[in-house]
Protein backbone atom coordinates (compact mmCIF):
# COMPACT_ATOMS: atom_id res chain seq x y z
CA UNK A 1 0.00 0.00 0.00
CA UNK A 2 1.63 3.35 -0.97
CA UNK A 3 1.64 5.73 2.03
CA UNK A 4 -0.80 8.88 1.16
CA UNK A 5 1.13 11.01 3.52
CA UNK A 6 3.50 13.54 1.44
CA UNK A 7 7.09 13.13 2.04
CA UNK A 8 9.08 15.01 4.87
CA UNK A 9 10.21 17.80 2.80
CA UNK A 10 6.53 18.62 0.92
CA UNK A 11 4.99 18.84 4.05
CA UNK A 12 8.26 21.45 5.47
CA UNK A 13 6.84 23.17 1.91
CA UNK A 14 3.22 23.14 3.09
CA UNK A 15 4.08 24.25 6.89
CA UNK A 16 6.37 27.05 5.27
CA UNK A 17 4.04 28.14 2.98
CA UNK A 18 1.11 28.37 5.25
CA UNK A 19 3.59 30.57 8.25
CA UNK A 20 4.25 33.12 5.03
CA UNK A 21 -0.25 33.08 4.55
CA UNK A 22 -0.01 33.52 8.48
CA UNK A 23 2.52 36.68 8.23
CA UNK A 24 0.13 38.43 5.93
CA UNK A 25 3.04 37.99 3.08
CA UNK A 26 0.40 36.55 0.38
CA UNK A 27 -3.04 35.19 1.18
CA UNK A 28 -2.77 31.99 -1.26
CA UNK A 29 0.09 30.18 -3.11
CA UNK A 30 0.28 27.12 -5.84
CA UNK A 31 3.63 25.65 -5.84
CA UNK A 32 5.17 22.70 -8.10
CA UNK A 33 8.63 21.04 -8.19
CA UNK A 34 8.98 18.95 -11.56
CA UNK A 35 11.88 16.80 -13.37
CA UNK A 36 11.82 16.27 -16.77
CA UNK A 37 8.46 14.87 -17.68
CA UNK A 38 7.68 14.10 -13.65
CA UNK A 39 5.43 16.20 -11.04
CA UNK A 40 7.47 15.60 -7.77
CA UNK A 41 5.57 17.52 -5.59
CA UNK A 42 2.66 19.96 -6.01
CA UNK A 43 0.39 21.80 -3.69
CA UNK A 44 -1.87 24.81 -3.22
CA UNK A 45 -2.90 26.92 0.28
CA UNK A 46 -4.47 29.69 1.01
CA UNK A 47 -7.21 31.87 -0.87
CA UNK A 48 -6.64 32.62 -4.28
CA UNK A 49 -9.68 35.63 -3.59
CA UNK A 50 -10.19 37.58 0.07
CA UNK A 51 -12.10 40.46 -1.52
CA UNK A 52 -14.86 40.96 -2.35
CA UNK A 53 -15.77 37.07 -1.57
CA UNK A 54 -13.42 34.19 -0.20
CA UNK A 55 -12.04 31.25 -2.92
CA UNK A 56 -9.81 28.89 -1.85
CA UNK A 57 -6.65 28.01 -4.07
CA UNK A 58 -6.13 24.93 -5.19
CA UNK A 59 -3.40 23.68 -7.74
CA UNK A 60 -6.15 24.76 -10.74
CA UNK A 61 -5.70 28.13 -9.08
CA UNK A 62 -4.97 31.00 -12.26
CA UNK A 63 -2.22 33.54 -11.06
CA UNK A 64 -1.72 36.45 -12.91
CA UNK A 65 2.13 35.64 -14.46
CA UNK A 66 2.97 39.21 -14.94
CA UNK A 67 6.53 39.47 -15.77
CA UNK A 68 7.19 35.79 -16.52
CA UNK A 69 5.40 37.02 -20.10
CA UNK A 70 9.09 38.00 -20.85
CA UNK A 71 10.30 34.81 -20.95
CA UNK A 72 7.49 32.59 -21.72
CA UNK A 73 6.15 34.22 -24.16
CA UNK A 74 8.06 37.46 -25.39
CA UNK A 75 11.44 35.92 -25.60
CA UNK A 76 10.56 32.10 -26.74
CA UNK A 77 8.18 33.83 -29.24
CA UNK A 78 11.15 35.49 -30.60
CA UNK A 79 13.34 32.44 -31.05
CA UNK A 80 11.14 30.84 -33.01
CA UNK A 81 10.75 33.33 -35.21
CA UNK A 82 14.09 33.56 -35.73
CA UNK A 83 14.18 29.76 -35.90
CA UNK A 84 11.75 30.13 -38.72
CA UNK A 85 13.91 32.43 -40.56
CA UNK A 86 11.64 35.83 -39.96
CA UNK A 87 13.97 37.41 -38.12
CA UNK A 88 17.73 37.61 -36.16
CA UNK A 89 18.53 37.66 -32.64
CA UNK A 90 20.95 40.39 -34.18
CA UNK A 91 18.96 42.24 -36.03
CA UNK A 92 19.25 46.02 -35.56
CA UNK A 93 15.37 46.80 -34.12
CA UNK A 94 15.10 49.83 -37.20
CA UNK A 95 15.19 47.00 -39.44
CA UNK A 96 11.57 45.64 -38.11
CA UNK A 97 10.33 49.23 -36.56
CA UNK A 98 12.04 52.29 -39.25
CA UNK A 99 10.07 54.58 -36.70
CA UNK A 100 12.82 53.45 -33.98
CA UNK A 101 15.72 55.38 -35.65
CA UNK A 102 17.80 58.13 -33.43
CA UNK A 103 20.75 59.98 -33.51
CA UNK A 104 22.36 58.39 -30.78
CA UNK A 105 23.97 54.98 -29.50
CA UNK A 106 20.20 53.43 -29.63
CA UNK A 107 19.72 53.62 -33.19
CA UNK A 108 22.26 50.35 -33.18
CA UNK A 109 20.12 48.45 -31.04
CA UNK A 110 19.46 45.08 -31.38
CA UNK A 111 16.93 42.46 -30.54
CA UNK A 112 19.17 40.60 -28.48
CA UNK A 113 20.03 43.97 -26.36
CA UNK A 114 16.45 44.25 -25.57
CA UNK A 115 15.99 40.61 -24.30
CA UNK A 116 18.95 40.50 -21.75
CA UNK A 117 18.44 43.93 -20.63
CA UNK A 118 21.41 45.58 -21.78
CA UNK A 119 20.07 47.89 -23.77
CA UNK A 120 20.49 51.14 -21.37
CA UNK A 121 16.78 52.01 -21.64
CA UNK A 122 15.16 52.95 -18.33
CA UNK A 123 13.18 50.64 -15.58
CA UNK A 124 9.75 51.43 -15.76
CA UNK A 125 7.45 53.86 -17.56
CA UNK A 126 3.77 54.22 -17.64
CA UNK A 127 3.05 54.49 -21.45
CA UNK A 128 -0.71 54.89 -21.00
CA UNK A 129 -0.25 58.76 -19.60
CA UNK A 130 1.67 59.60 -22.65
CA UNK A 131 0.37 57.78 -25.81
CA UNK A 132 -3.07 55.40 -26.31
CA UNK A 133 -2.07 53.53 -29.50
CA UNK A 134 1.09 51.39 -30.61
CA UNK A 135 2.87 54.31 -32.58
CA UNK A 136 2.33 56.52 -29.79
CA UNK A 137 3.60 54.00 -27.56
CA UNK A 138 6.36 53.68 -29.84
CA UNK A 139 7.44 57.17 -30.10
CA UNK A 140 7.14 57.48 -26.09
CA UNK A 141 9.60 54.84 -25.96
CA UNK A 142 12.11 56.07 -28.45
CA UNK A 143 11.96 59.38 -26.54
CA UNK A 144 12.80 58.09 -23.14
CA UNK A 145 16.50 59.19 -21.93
CA UNK A 146 18.60 56.23 -21.47
CA UNK A 147 19.95 55.13 -18.27
CA UNK A 148 23.42 54.13 -19.33
CA UNK A 149 24.76 53.46 -22.89
CA UNK A 150 23.77 50.06 -24.36
CA UNK A 151 26.00 47.28 -23.51
CA UNK A 152 27.84 49.14 -20.49
CA UNK A 153 25.63 47.58 -18.25
CA UNK A 154 22.25 45.89 -17.17
CA UNK A 155 19.29 47.50 -16.12
CA UNK A 156 16.03 45.27 -15.93
CA UNK A 157 13.48 46.82 -18.00
CA UNK A 158 9.54 46.77 -18.84
CA UNK A 159 10.33 49.30 -21.74
CA UNK A 160 12.96 46.49 -23.07
CA UNK A 161 9.94 44.41 -23.25
CA UNK A 162 7.33 46.53 -24.38
CA UNK A 163 9.45 47.68 -27.53
CA UNK A 164 9.71 43.61 -27.88
CA UNK A 165 6.16 43.00 -28.42
CA UNK A 166 5.12 45.69 -30.69
CA UNK A 167 8.68 44.99 -32.91
CA UNK A 168 7.21 40.99 -32.74
CA UNK A 169 3.68 41.64 -33.37
CA UNK A 170 5.14 43.96 -36.50
CA UNK A 171 6.93 41.12 -37.57
CA UNK A 172 4.41 38.26 -37.20
CA UNK A 173 1.61 40.35 -38.22
CA UNK A 174 -0.69 39.38 -35.39
CA UNK A 175 -1.10 40.36 -31.98
CA UNK A 176 0.79 39.09 -29.27
CA UNK A 177 -1.59 36.87 -27.79
CA UNK A 178 -2.79 34.92 -31.11
CA UNK A 179 1.13 34.65 -32.11
CA UNK A 180 1.53 32.95 -28.67
CA UNK A 181 -1.25 30.36 -29.21
CA UNK A 182 0.53 29.90 -32.37
CA UNK A 183 4.18 29.54 -31.87
CA UNK A 184 3.82 28.09 -28.04
CA UNK A 185 1.10 26.82 -27.05
CA UNK A 186 -0.66 25.01 -29.62
CA UNK A 187 2.49 23.38 -30.47
CA UNK A 188 3.09 22.21 -26.76
CA UNK A 189 -1.01 20.93 -26.37
CA UNK A 190 -2.44 23.98 -25.24
CA UNK A 191 -1.20 23.80 -21.69
CA UNK A 192 -3.05 26.40 -19.31
CA UNK A 193 -0.86 29.23 -20.48
CA UNK A 194 -2.57 32.40 -22.15
CA UNK A 195 -3.40 35.71 -22.38
CA UNK A 196 -6.71 37.24 -21.74
CA UNK A 197 -8.53 34.60 -19.85
CA UNK A 198 -12.13 34.05 -20.90
CA UNK A 199 -14.80 35.39 -18.60
CA UNK A 200 -16.05 32.48 -17.62
CA UNK A 201 -12.83 31.23 -16.23
CA UNK A 202 -13.17 34.43 -13.41
CA UNK A 203 -13.91 31.90 -10.91
CA UNK A 204 -10.49 29.63 -11.20
CA UNK A 205 -8.14 33.17 -10.98
CA UNK A 206 -6.37 34.73 -8.81
CA UNK A 207 -7.47 38.04 -7.62
CA UNK A 208 -5.10 41.27 -7.56
CA UNK A 209 -4.67 44.46 -6.28
CA UNK A 210 -7.59 46.66 -5.68
CA UNK A 211 -7.94 49.21 -8.15
CA UNK A 212 -4.13 50.33 -9.31
CA UNK A 213 -3.05 51.93 -6.05
CA UNK A 214 0.86 50.70 -6.24
CA UNK A 215 1.29 51.76 -9.86
CA UNK A 216 -0.84 55.29 -9.06
CA UNK A 217 1.95 55.94 -6.52
CA UNK A 218 5.14 54.95 -8.59
CA UNK A 219 3.40 57.08 -11.70
CA UNK A 220 3.93 59.91 -8.89
CA UNK A 221 2.50 63.33 -10.25
CA UNK A 222 2.22 62.37 -13.73
CA UNK A 223 -0.32 60.41 -13.24
CA UNK A 224 -2.23 62.94 -11.07
CA UNK A 225 -4.58 64.13 -14.09
CA UNK A 226 -4.93 60.46 -15.22
CA UNK A 227 -8.84 59.64 -15.27
CA UNK A 228 -8.87 56.07 -16.39
CA UNK A 229 -7.43 54.12 -12.98
CA UNK A 230 -9.39 51.20 -12.07
CA UNK A 231 -10.61 51.42 -8.82
CA UNK A 232 -12.23 48.05 -8.29
CA UNK A 233 -10.57 44.54 -7.73
CA UNK A 234 -8.40 43.41 -10.63
CA UNK A 235 -9.50 40.09 -10.79
CA UNK A 236 -9.99 38.36 -13.97
CA UNK A 237 -7.88 40.98 -15.89
CA UNK A 238 -3.99 41.66 -16.35
CA UNK A 239 -3.18 44.13 -12.74
CA UNK A 240 0.25 45.92 -15.14
CA UNK A 241 -1.29 48.72 -16.76
CA UNK A 242 0.88 49.10 -19.07
CA UNK A 243 -0.67 45.74 -20.49
CA UNK A 244 -3.89 46.44 -19.32
CA UNK A 245 -4.19 49.56 -21.70
CA UNK A 246 -2.54 47.95 -24.69
CA UNK A 247 -5.57 45.31 -24.40
CA UNK A 248 -4.10 42.65 -22.48
CA UNK A 249 -1.64 41.34 -24.06
CA UNK A 250 2.02 43.13 -23.69
CA UNK A 251 5.51 41.87 -24.10
CA UNK A 252 6.44 42.69 -20.21
CA UNK A 253 2.46 41.52 -19.21
CA UNK A 254 -0.52 40.22 -19.73
CA UNK A 255 0.00 36.11 -19.53
CA UNK A 256 -2.13 33.71 -16.85
CA UNK A 257 -1.57 30.22 -16.04
CA UNK A 258 -1.20 27.73 -13.40
CA UNK A 259 1.65 26.28 -11.88
CA UNK A 260 1.81 22.87 -14.49
CA UNK A 261 0.75 25.51 -17.48
CA UNK A 262 3.99 27.36 -16.24
CA UNK A 263 6.16 24.09 -16.23
CA UNK A 264 4.95 22.96 -19.26
CA UNK A 265 6.28 25.83 -20.83
CA UNK A 266 9.64 26.04 -18.89
CA UNK A 267 10.07 22.54 -20.03
CA UNK A 268 11.05 23.45 -23.48
CA UNK A 269 14.46 25.05 -21.77
CA UNK A 270 15.71 21.70 -20.81
CA UNK A 271 16.42 20.22 -24.37
CA UNK A 272 14.48 17.15 -24.46
CA UNK A 273 11.18 18.61 -24.06
CA UNK A 274 8.91 18.38 -26.59
CA UNK A 275 11.15 19.47 -29.16
CA UNK A 276 9.28 23.04 -29.47
CA UNK A 277 12.77 24.47 -28.94
CA UNK A 278 16.29 22.56 -30.39
CA UNK A 279 19.47 21.91 -28.36
CA UNK A 280 21.18 25.74 -29.90
CA UNK A 281 17.83 27.17 -28.81
CA UNK A 282 17.67 25.91 -25.82
CA UNK A 283 20.52 27.11 -24.83
CA UNK A 284 19.81 30.40 -25.46
CA UNK A 285 17.88 30.72 -22.29
CA UNK A 286 20.55 29.53 -19.95
CA UNK A 287 23.52 31.28 -21.86
CA UNK A 288 25.40 34.33 -19.79
CA UNK A 289 25.28 37.46 -22.21
CA UNK A 290 26.35 39.87 -19.97
CA UNK A 291 29.16 38.66 -18.18
CA UNK A 292 31.29 41.45 -16.12
CA UNK A 293 28.05 44.00 -16.45
CA UNK A 294 26.72 43.24 -12.46
CA UNK A 295 23.86 41.09 -13.41
CA UNK A 296 24.09 37.26 -15.41
CA UNK A 297 21.52 37.53 -18.09
CA UNK A 298 20.46 34.63 -20.66
CA UNK A 299 17.69 35.73 -23.16
CA UNK A 300 14.85 36.35 -21.06
CA UNK A 301 16.05 35.23 -17.88
CA UNK A 302 18.36 36.21 -14.84
CA UNK A 303 21.05 33.39 -14.23
CA UNK A 304 21.54 32.35 -10.77
CA UNK A 305 25.35 33.43 -9.97
CA UNK A 306 23.73 37.19 -10.10
CA UNK A 307 24.58 38.50 -6.99
CA UNK A 308 21.17 38.76 -4.88
CA UNK A 309 19.33 36.33 -7.31
CA UNK A 310 16.06 34.51 -6.03
CA UNK A 311 17.14 31.41 -6.42
CA UNK A 312 19.16 31.24 -3.27
CA UNK A 313 22.29 28.73 -2.68
CA UNK A 314 20.19 25.59 -3.25
CA UNK A 315 20.03 26.14 -6.69
CA UNK A 316 22.99 25.49 -8.85
CA UNK A 317 24.61 28.90 -10.13
CA UNK A 318 23.83 27.52 -13.59
CA UNK A 319 20.22 27.73 -13.20
CA UNK A 320 18.02 30.77 -14.79
CA UNK A 321 14.69 31.97 -13.67
CA UNK A 322 12.87 35.41 -13.04
CA UNK A 323 9.99 36.42 -10.94
CA UNK A 324 7.15 38.46 -11.46
CA UNK A 325 5.13 41.42 -9.49
CA UNK A 326 2.46 39.95 -8.75
CA UNK A 327 4.11 37.08 -6.49
CA UNK A 328 5.24 34.89 -9.27
CA UNK A 329 8.65 32.94 -9.83
CA UNK A 330 9.89 30.36 -11.95
CA UNK A 331 13.43 28.62 -12.20
CA UNK A 332 15.10 26.33 -14.15
CA UNK A 333 18.24 24.39 -12.57
CA UNK A 334 20.25 22.28 -15.73
CA UNK A 335 22.14 20.91 -13.60
CA UNK A 336 19.48 19.03 -11.79
CA UNK A 337 17.16 19.20 -14.84
CA UNK A 338 14.13 20.35 -12.66
CA UNK A 339 11.87 23.09 -13.01
CA UNK A 340 10.57 25.21 -9.31
CA UNK A 341 7.74 27.29 -10.04
CA UNK A 342 5.78 29.40 -7.27
CA UNK A 343 3.24 31.19 -8.08
CA UNK A 344 1.05 33.57 -5.32
CA UNK A 345 -0.85 36.78 -5.25
CA UNK A 346 1.21 38.65 -2.90
CA UNK A 347 -0.72 41.97 -4.00
CA UNK A 348 -4.22 41.04 -2.95
CA UNK A 349 -6.23 42.86 -2.26
CA UNK A 350 -3.54 45.11 -1.92
CA UNK A 351 0.04 46.03 -2.03
CA UNK A 352 2.73 44.83 1.13
CA UNK A 353 6.42 46.00 0.83
CA UNK A 354 7.68 42.12 1.46
CA UNK A 355 10.91 40.75 0.25
CA UNK A 356 9.59 38.05 -1.38
CA UNK A 357 13.20 37.20 -2.59
CA UNK A 358 13.87 36.01 1.26
CA UNK A 359 10.41 33.65 0.58
CA UNK A 360 11.84 32.44 -3.12
CA UNK A 361 14.74 31.80 -2.11
CA UNK A 362 13.72 29.47 1.48
CA UNK A 363 11.18 28.07 -0.81
CA UNK A 364 13.90 26.80 -3.57
CA UNK A 365 15.59 25.76 -0.30
CA UNK A 366 13.13 23.43 0.81
CA UNK A 367 11.86 22.22 -3.08
CA UNK A 368 15.57 21.44 -3.48
CA UNK A 369 15.62 18.22 -0.73
CA UNK A 370 12.78 16.53 -1.98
Amino acid sequence: MIDPRPAPSAALLDDFLAGRIAAGTFPGASYLVADEGRVLTEGALGHAVREPEVVEATTATIYDLASLTKPLATALCAVRLAADGRLRLDDRLARHLPEWRTDDARDGLTLLDLLTHRSGLAAWDPLYLHARDAAGRLDRLRALPPVHPPLLGVTYSCPNYLLLGLLLERVGGTGLAELFNVLVRRPLGEPEVFYRPPAAMRGRIAATEQGNARERHLAGAAGAHYNAWRTGMIWGEVHDNNAHTMGGAAGNAGLFGTARGVAAVASQFLHGGSGLLSQAESALFAHDFTPGLGQSRAVGFQIARTPGSSAGISLSQDSFGHTGFTGTSLWVDPRARRIYVLLTNRVHPRFRDDDMNAVRREFHALAAGI
